[in-house]
Protein backbone atom coordinates (compact mmCIF):
# COMPACT_ATOMS: atom_id res chain seq x y z
CA UNK A 1 0.00 0.00 0.00
CA UNK A 2 1.46 3.43 -0.80
CA UNK A 3 2.07 6.03 2.20
CA UNK A 4 0.04 8.98 2.55
CA UNK A 5 2.39 11.95 2.01
CA UNK A 6 2.40 13.64 5.07
CA UNK A 7 1.27 18.11 4.74
CA UNK A 8 2.75 20.08 7.17
CA UNK A 9 0.01 22.76 7.20
CA UNK A 10 0.92 25.03 9.81
CA UNK A 11 4.43 25.41 12.03
CA UNK A 12 4.06 26.53 15.36
CA UNK A 13 6.92 28.87 15.67
CA UNK A 14 6.70 29.40 19.28
CA UNK A 15 7.64 26.43 20.20
CA UNK A 16 10.11 25.36 17.82
CA UNK A 17 11.76 28.86 17.98
CA UNK A 18 10.42 30.04 21.92
CA UNK A 19 12.90 33.20 21.86
CA UNK A 20 10.25 34.86 18.63
CA UNK A 21 8.50 35.42 22.40
CA UNK A 22 10.75 38.67 22.71
CA UNK A 23 9.46 40.03 19.02
CA UNK A 24 5.77 39.86 20.75
CA UNK A 25 6.75 42.48 23.24
CA UNK A 26 6.95 45.42 20.59
CA UNK A 27 3.14 45.95 20.51
CA UNK A 28 3.04 45.56 24.22
CA UNK A 29 6.11 48.75 24.56
CA UNK A 30 4.01 50.69 22.44
CA UNK A 31 0.75 50.83 24.52
CA UNK A 32 -0.39 54.12 26.17
CA UNK A 33 -0.25 52.05 29.78
CA UNK A 34 3.18 50.99 29.40
CA UNK A 35 4.08 54.37 27.79
CA UNK A 36 2.61 56.54 30.72
CA UNK A 37 4.54 54.07 33.50
CA UNK A 38 7.78 54.50 31.26
CA UNK A 39 7.10 57.88 31.15
CA UNK A 40 7.00 58.22 34.69
CA UNK A 41 10.21 56.54 35.86
CA UNK A 42 11.57 58.69 33.13
CA UNK A 43 10.42 61.86 34.63
CA UNK A 44 10.36 60.82 38.55
CA UNK A 45 14.24 59.37 38.34
CA UNK A 46 16.25 62.38 37.59
CA UNK A 47 14.49 64.13 40.51
CA UNK A 48 16.18 62.21 43.36
CA UNK A 49 19.50 62.76 41.58
CA UNK A 50 18.89 66.48 41.58
CA UNK A 51 18.12 66.79 45.18
CA UNK A 52 21.59 64.49 45.95
CA UNK A 53 23.00 67.03 43.25
CA UNK A 54 21.59 70.08 45.50
CA UNK A 55 22.86 68.63 48.84
CA UNK A 56 26.39 66.83 48.37
CA UNK A 57 27.78 68.27 45.20
CA UNK A 58 29.62 71.96 46.64
CA UNK A 59 31.57 73.85 44.26
CA UNK A 60 34.91 72.05 44.90
CA UNK A 61 33.06 69.11 43.69
CA UNK A 62 32.10 71.53 40.20
CA UNK A 63 35.49 71.68 39.22
CA UNK A 64 35.55 67.80 38.65
CA UNK A 65 34.84 67.93 34.85
CA UNK A 66 34.40 64.06 34.80
CA UNK A 67 31.82 63.88 37.67
CA UNK A 68 30.28 66.64 36.18
CA UNK A 69 29.50 65.22 32.95
CA UNK A 70 27.93 62.36 35.03
CA UNK A 71 25.94 64.76 37.16
CA UNK A 72 24.61 66.27 33.95
CA UNK A 73 22.99 63.01 32.59
CA UNK A 74 21.61 62.00 35.84
CA UNK A 75 19.81 64.87 36.16
CA UNK A 76 18.34 64.65 32.35
CA UNK A 77 15.22 62.60 31.89
CA UNK A 78 16.70 61.80 27.98
CA UNK A 79 19.92 63.37 27.70
CA UNK A 80 21.82 60.12 28.63
CA UNK A 81 19.67 57.78 26.07
CA UNK A 82 20.59 60.13 22.92
CA UNK A 83 24.10 61.08 23.89
CA UNK A 84 24.72 57.19 23.90
CA UNK A 85 23.13 56.95 20.67
CA UNK A 86 24.86 60.03 19.02
CA UNK A 87 28.01 59.39 19.94
CA UNK A 88 27.65 55.31 18.78
CA UNK A 89 28.82 54.45 23.13
CA UNK A 90 26.93 51.27 24.17
CA UNK A 91 26.09 50.30 20.90
CA UNK A 92 26.56 47.30 18.64
CA UNK A 93 27.61 48.12 15.25
CA UNK A 94 25.35 45.95 12.51
CA UNK A 95 25.66 46.73 8.77
CA UNK A 96 26.93 50.24 9.31
CA UNK A 97 23.89 51.15 11.85
CA UNK A 98 24.33 51.47 15.45
CA UNK A 99 21.87 49.45 17.35
CA UNK A 100 21.95 50.01 21.03
CA UNK A 101 18.29 50.43 23.04
CA UNK A 102 18.03 47.59 25.47
CA UNK A 103 22.02 47.79 26.09
CA UNK A 104 22.23 51.43 26.66
CA UNK A 105 19.38 51.77 28.72
CA UNK A 106 20.78 48.50 31.36
CA UNK A 107 24.11 50.58 31.25
CA UNK A 108 21.96 53.92 32.17
CA UNK A 109 20.89 51.88 35.09
CA UNK A 110 23.51 49.80 36.10
CA UNK A 111 26.76 52.86 35.78
CA UNK A 112 25.43 54.34 38.77
CA UNK A 113 26.51 52.08 40.96
CA UNK A 114 29.77 51.13 39.54
CA UNK A 115 30.70 54.64 40.57
CA UNK A 116 29.35 53.92 44.02
CA UNK A 117 32.07 50.90 44.51
CA UNK A 118 34.74 52.88 42.75
CA UNK A 119 37.55 53.61 44.92
CA UNK A 120 38.80 56.84 45.01
CA UNK A 121 35.68 58.53 45.47
CA UNK A 122 34.99 61.08 48.50
CA UNK A 123 32.58 61.36 51.32
CA UNK A 124 30.44 64.18 49.29
CA UNK A 125 30.63 62.06 45.91
CA UNK A 126 30.00 58.49 47.76
CA UNK A 127 26.92 60.13 49.55
CA UNK A 128 25.71 61.30 46.29
CA UNK A 129 25.58 58.46 44.08
CA UNK A 130 24.57 56.42 47.50
CA UNK A 131 21.30 58.60 47.37
CA UNK A 132 20.50 58.77 44.03
CA UNK A 133 21.03 54.80 43.30
CA UNK A 134 18.41 54.21 46.37
CA UNK A 135 16.29 56.99 44.97
CA UNK A 136 16.35 54.84 41.11
CA UNK A 137 15.92 51.19 42.86
CA UNK A 138 12.59 53.13 44.39
CA UNK A 139 11.42 54.62 40.85
CA UNK A 140 12.15 51.72 38.91
CA UNK A 141 10.80 48.59 41.55
CA UNK A 142 7.57 50.60 41.41
CA UNK A 143 7.74 51.66 37.44
CA UNK A 144 9.13 48.68 36.36
CA UNK A 145 6.97 46.12 38.19
CA UNK A 146 3.84 47.98 36.86
CA UNK A 147 5.17 47.48 33.55
CA UNK A 148 6.28 43.93 33.71
CA UNK A 149 2.68 43.28 35.02
CA UNK A 150 1.21 44.60 31.94
CA UNK A 151 3.91 42.98 29.44
CA UNK A 152 3.04 39.44 31.19
CA UNK A 153 -0.55 39.70 31.14
CA UNK A 154 -0.54 40.18 27.61
CA UNK A 155 2.15 37.61 26.78
CA UNK A 156 0.88 34.74 29.03
CA UNK A 157 -2.84 35.48 29.22
CA UNK A 158 -3.67 37.79 26.54
CA UNK A 159 -5.44 40.22 28.47
CA UNK A 160 -5.36 43.87 28.65
CA UNK A 161 -3.99 45.64 32.13
CA UNK A 162 -5.34 48.98 32.70
CA UNK A 163 -3.52 52.00 34.21
CA UNK A 164 -4.97 51.41 37.27
CA UNK A 165 -4.49 47.42 37.86
CA UNK A 166 -0.90 47.43 37.00
CA UNK A 167 -0.96 50.87 39.99
CA UNK A 168 -2.71 48.85 42.63
CA UNK A 169 -0.62 45.65 41.71
CA UNK A 170 2.69 47.72 41.85
CA UNK A 171 1.47 49.33 45.01
CA UNK A 172 0.89 46.40 46.56
CA UNK A 173 4.08 44.47 46.01
CA UNK A 174 6.90 46.98 44.88
CA UNK A 175 8.54 46.48 48.65
CA UNK A 176 8.77 42.92 47.36
CA UNK A 177 10.60 44.28 44.43
CA UNK A 178 13.14 46.72 46.00
CA UNK A 179 14.02 44.01 49.03
CA UNK A 180 14.78 41.74 46.13
CA UNK A 181 17.64 44.50 44.89
CA UNK A 182 18.30 45.74 48.44
CA UNK A 183 19.01 41.87 50.01
CA UNK A 184 22.20 41.58 48.15
CA UNK A 185 23.39 45.02 48.45
CA UNK A 186 22.81 45.11 52.07
CA UNK A 187 24.89 41.47 52.16
CA UNK A 188 28.18 43.16 50.76
CA UNK A 189 27.55 46.20 52.71
CA UNK A 190 27.99 43.44 55.58
CA UNK A 191 30.88 41.70 54.18
CA UNK A 192 32.75 44.63 54.21
CA UNK A 193 32.95 45.27 57.82
CA UNK A 194 35.86 42.80 57.83
CA UNK A 195 37.97 44.40 55.21
CA UNK A 196 36.96 47.85 57.22
CA UNK A 197 38.89 46.54 60.39
CA UNK A 198 41.43 45.34 58.80
CA UNK A 199 41.92 48.73 56.98
CA UNK A 200 42.15 50.38 60.33
CA UNK A 201 45.19 47.96 61.73
CA UNK A 202 46.79 48.68 58.20
CA UNK A 203 46.96 52.21 59.51
CA UNK A 204 49.94 50.80 61.90
CA UNK A 205 52.20 49.36 61.16
CA UNK A 206 51.97 46.02 63.73
CA UNK A 207 48.64 46.20 62.04
CA UNK A 208 49.93 45.80 58.26
CA UNK A 209 51.52 42.34 59.28
CA UNK A 210 48.53 40.96 60.91
CA UNK A 211 46.51 42.18 57.83
CA UNK A 212 48.88 39.78 55.86
CA UNK A 213 48.34 37.50 57.74
CA UNK A 214 44.41 38.13 57.45
CA UNK A 215 44.30 38.65 54.09
CA UNK A 216 42.80 35.25 53.13
CA UNK A 217 39.29 36.08 55.19
CA UNK A 218 39.38 39.47 53.01
CA UNK A 219 39.36 38.06 49.66
CA UNK A 220 36.80 35.01 50.89
CA UNK A 221 34.74 37.89 51.67
CA UNK A 222 35.59 39.89 48.39
CA UNK A 223 35.22 36.72 46.20
CA UNK A 224 31.39 36.55 48.19
CA UNK A 225 30.75 40.02 47.27
CA UNK A 226 31.79 39.45 43.93
CA UNK A 227 29.76 36.73 42.91
CA UNK A 228 26.64 38.29 44.72
CA UNK A 229 27.26 41.67 42.78
CA UNK A 230 28.05 39.88 39.41
CA UNK A 231 24.30 37.89 39.86
CA UNK A 232 22.54 41.18 41.21
CA UNK A 233 24.01 43.19 37.82
CA UNK A 234 22.25 40.75 35.55
CA UNK A 235 19.67 39.15 37.46
CA UNK A 236 17.88 42.53 39.00
CA UNK A 237 15.45 42.81 35.76
CA UNK A 238 14.72 39.33 36.49
CA UNK A 239 14.00 40.10 40.37
CA UNK A 240 11.24 42.67 39.10
CA UNK A 241 9.82 40.31 35.89
CA UNK A 242 9.79 37.33 38.92
CA UNK A 243 7.81 39.54 41.28
CA UNK A 244 5.16 40.84 38.45
CA UNK A 245 4.98 36.95 38.02
CA UNK A 246 4.61 35.09 40.63
CA UNK A 247 3.83 37.40 43.34
CA UNK A 248 6.01 36.08 45.51
CA UNK A 249 8.15 37.78 48.41
CA UNK A 250 11.93 39.29 48.42
CA UNK A 251 13.58 36.34 49.36
CA UNK A 252 11.96 34.26 46.76
CA UNK A 253 12.29 36.58 43.46
CA UNK A 254 16.15 37.47 44.68
CA UNK A 255 16.74 33.45 44.43
CA UNK A 256 15.24 32.75 41.50
CA UNK A 257 16.25 35.65 39.68
CA UNK A 258 20.14 34.64 40.63
CA UNK A 259 19.53 30.79 39.94
CA UNK A 260 18.41 31.33 36.46
CA UNK A 261 21.51 33.99 35.89
CA UNK A 262 24.09 30.96 36.97
CA UNK A 263 22.34 27.88 35.61
CA UNK A 264 21.23 29.21 32.29
CA UNK A 265 24.22 31.70 31.74
CA UNK A 266 24.52 30.51 27.75
CA UNK A 267 20.45 30.69 27.41
CA UNK A 268 20.99 34.17 28.95
CA UNK A 269 23.08 35.36 27.35
CA UNK A 270 21.98 34.43 23.54
CA UNK A 271 18.30 35.75 24.83
CA UNK A 272 20.28 39.22 25.93
CA UNK A 273 21.51 39.00 22.04
CA UNK A 274 18.41 38.58 20.01
CA UNK A 275 16.68 41.47 22.68
CA UNK A 276 20.05 43.93 21.89
CA UNK A 277 19.70 43.65 18.32
CA UNK A 278 15.81 43.56 18.26
CA UNK A 279 15.55 46.54 20.83
CA UNK A 280 18.19 48.03 19.18
CA UNK A 281 16.65 48.18 15.38
CA UNK A 282 13.46 49.71 17.03
CA UNK A 283 15.12 52.60 19.13
CA UNK A 284 16.91 53.21 16.05
CA UNK A 285 13.72 54.12 14.06
CA UNK A 286 12.26 55.85 17.59
CA UNK A 287 15.98 58.14 18.01
CA UNK A 288 15.83 58.87 14.77
CA UNK A 289 12.38 59.73 13.96
CA UNK A 290 12.53 61.93 17.42
CA UNK A 291 15.56 63.91 16.23
CA UNK A 292 13.98 64.29 12.49
CA UNK A 293 10.68 65.90 13.88
CA UNK A 294 12.88 68.55 15.91
CA UNK A 295 14.87 68.87 12.54
CA UNK A 296 11.77 69.57 10.76
CA UNK A 297 10.23 71.89 12.99
CA UNK A 298 13.57 74.07 12.80
CA UNK A 299 13.83 73.35 9.14
CA UNK A 300 9.67 74.48 8.28
CA UNK A 301 10.24 77.48 10.85
CA UNK A 302 13.59 78.61 9.58
CA UNK A 303 11.39 79.86 5.87
CA UNK A 304 10.37 82.17 7.49
CA UNK A 305 12.45 83.22 10.51
CA UNK A 306 15.13 83.93 7.49
CA UNK A 307 12.83 86.58 5.67
CA UNK A 308 14.03 88.70 8.50
CA UNK A 309 17.31 87.30 8.97
CA UNK A 310 19.70 85.36 7.02
CA UNK A 311 20.95 83.35 9.75
CA UNK A 312 18.11 83.90 12.51
CA UNK A 313 17.05 80.46 13.17
CA UNK A 314 20.47 79.79 14.17
CA UNK A 315 20.35 82.49 16.21
CA UNK A 316 17.31 81.12 17.75
CA UNK A 317 18.66 77.60 18.25
CA UNK A 318 21.73 78.88 19.87
CA UNK A 319 24.23 78.54 17.43
CA UNK A 320 24.93 81.79 16.89
CA UNK A 321 24.73 85.16 19.29
CA UNK A 322 21.80 87.78 19.51
CA UNK A 323 22.67 90.04 17.11
CA UNK A 324 23.46 94.02 18.70
CA UNK A 325 19.63 95.92 18.78
CA UNK A 326 18.14 92.56 19.77
CA UNK A 327 16.52 91.88 22.96
CA UNK A 328 18.41 88.98 24.53
CA UNK A 329 16.17 88.45 27.05
CA UNK A 330 13.56 87.55 25.18
CA UNK A 331 15.46 85.43 22.48
CA UNK A 332 16.42 83.44 25.58
CA UNK A 333 12.66 83.38 26.68
CA UNK A 334 12.07 81.70 23.82
CA UNK A 335 14.69 79.45 23.40
CA UNK A 336 14.32 78.12 26.70
CA UNK A 337 10.29 77.78 25.62
CA UNK A 338 11.09 75.70 22.49
CA UNK A 339 13.73 73.88 24.41
CA UNK A 340 11.52 72.47 26.52
CA UNK A 341 9.13 71.62 23.86
CA UNK A 342 11.82 69.95 22.69
CA UNK A 343 13.08 67.80 25.75
CA UNK A 344 9.00 67.06 26.41
CA UNK A 345 9.09 65.46 23.25
CA UNK A 346 12.72 63.28 23.57
CA UNK A 347 11.86 62.27 27.02
CA UNK A 348 8.59 60.58 25.12
CA UNK A 349 10.87 59.09 22.66
CA UNK A 350 12.57 58.07 25.59
CA UNK A 351 10.09 56.57 27.78
CA UNK A 352 9.63 54.26 25.09
CA UNK A 353 12.88 52.51 24.91
CA UNK A 354 12.22 52.17 28.90
CA UNK A 355 9.13 50.14 28.45
CA UNK A 356 10.88 48.28 25.73
CA UNK A 357 13.46 47.22 27.75
CA UNK A 358 11.24 46.29 31.07
CA UNK A 359 8.57 44.26 28.28
CA UNK A 360 11.77 42.46 26.81
CA UNK A 361 13.00 41.72 30.55
CA UNK A 362 9.64 40.39 31.41
CA UNK A 363 9.81 38.15 27.98
CA UNK A 364 13.18 36.83 28.83
CA UNK A 365 11.89 35.66 32.29
CA UNK A 366 9.26 33.63 30.73
CA UNK A 367 12.08 31.57 28.54
CA UNK A 368 14.40 31.33 31.47
CA UNK A 369 11.68 30.33 33.98
CA UNK A 370 10.69 27.36 31.15
CA UNK A 371 13.95 26.68 31.02
CA UNK A 372 15.14 25.95 34.15
CA UNK A 373 11.58 25.07 35.44
CA UNK A 374 10.10 23.67 32.67
CA UNK A 375 6.98 26.21 33.65
CA UNK A 376 5.04 27.05 30.31
CA UNK A 377 5.26 30.42 29.00
CA UNK A 378 1.27 31.04 29.72
CA UNK A 379 1.88 30.48 33.47
CA UNK A 380 1.12 33.61 35.63
CA UNK A 381 0.03 34.54 39.25
CA UNK A 382 -3.74 36.31 39.41
CA UNK A 383 -4.42 38.80 41.93
CA UNK A 384 -7.74 37.77 43.27
CA UNK A 385 -9.27 35.57 40.06
CA UNK A 386 -12.60 35.18 41.05
CA UNK A 387 -15.42 32.83 39.28
CA UNK A 388 -17.56 34.79 37.04
CA UNK A 389 -20.26 31.84 37.07
CA UNK A 390 -20.77 30.57 40.07
CA UNK A 391 -24.36 28.96 40.44
CA UNK A 392 -26.90 31.38 42.89
CA UNK A 393 -28.13 30.12 46.27
CA UNK A 394 -30.08 27.15 46.07
CA UNK A 395 -32.38 25.74 48.72
CA UNK A 396 -34.65 23.11 48.95
CA UNK A 397 -38.81 23.53 49.36
CA UNK A 398 -40.96 21.30 51.22
CA UNK A 399 -41.15 19.03 48.44
CA UNK A 400 -37.18 18.62 48.41
CA UNK A 401 -37.05 19.95 44.83
CA UNK A 402 -34.36 22.89 44.66
CA UNK A 403 -35.30 26.42 44.45
CA UNK A 404 -33.58 29.48 43.37
CA UNK A 405 -33.02 31.80 46.48
CA UNK A 406 -31.48 35.15 46.86
CA UNK A 407 -29.33 35.99 49.97
CA UNK A 408 -30.75 36.80 52.67
CA UNK A 409 -28.63 39.67 54.53
CA UNK A 410 -28.06 38.50 58.35
CA UNK A 411 -29.03 41.44 60.78
CA UNK A 412 -26.97 42.66 63.45
CA UNK A 413 -27.53 40.81 66.66
CA UNK A 414 -28.68 43.06 69.32
CA UNK A 415 -28.00 42.69 73.36
CA UNK A 416 -30.51 42.86 75.59
CA UNK A 417 -30.94 45.55 78.38
CA UNK A 418 -32.40 43.41 80.74
CA UNK A 419 -30.44 40.05 80.47
CA UNK A 420 -27.33 38.64 78.58
CA UNK A 421 -28.74 36.33 75.63
CA UNK A 422 -28.70 37.06 72.30
CA UNK A 423 -31.71 37.20 70.43
CA UNK A 424 -31.64 34.60 67.39
CA UNK A 425 -32.58 35.18 63.99
CA UNK A 426 -34.33 33.28 61.84
CA UNK A 427 -33.68 32.96 58.16
CA UNK A 428 -36.33 30.10 57.33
Amino acid sequence: MAEQPVIVQKISWGNLCPWTLVFKTLPVASSISVLVFALLGVVLSPMGWLLSETVFINKDLKQDTELMRIVQVNRSPYRGVFLATESNADSIEVLGAPLSGPRMVFRQFVRPFEYLFSSGRGLREFLYFLVGCCWSIVVWSFVGLAIARICLLRLTRNEQSGIDDAFEFAMDKWLATAGAIGIPLIAVALLCIPGFVIGLLMGFDLGVVIAGVLWFAILACALVMGLLLFGLMFGWPLMVASVACEGQNSFDAMTRAYAYTFQRPLHYAFYMVIAILFGGFCWLIVSNLANGVVDLAFWSSSWGANVVSGDRIQTIQGILPVPEGGSKALVNSGQSLIGLWNALFKTLAAAFVYGLFWCMASAIYLLLRKDVDETETDEIYVVDEQRTYDLPPLRSDEHGIPQVQEPVPVPETTESADDDSESEVDLT
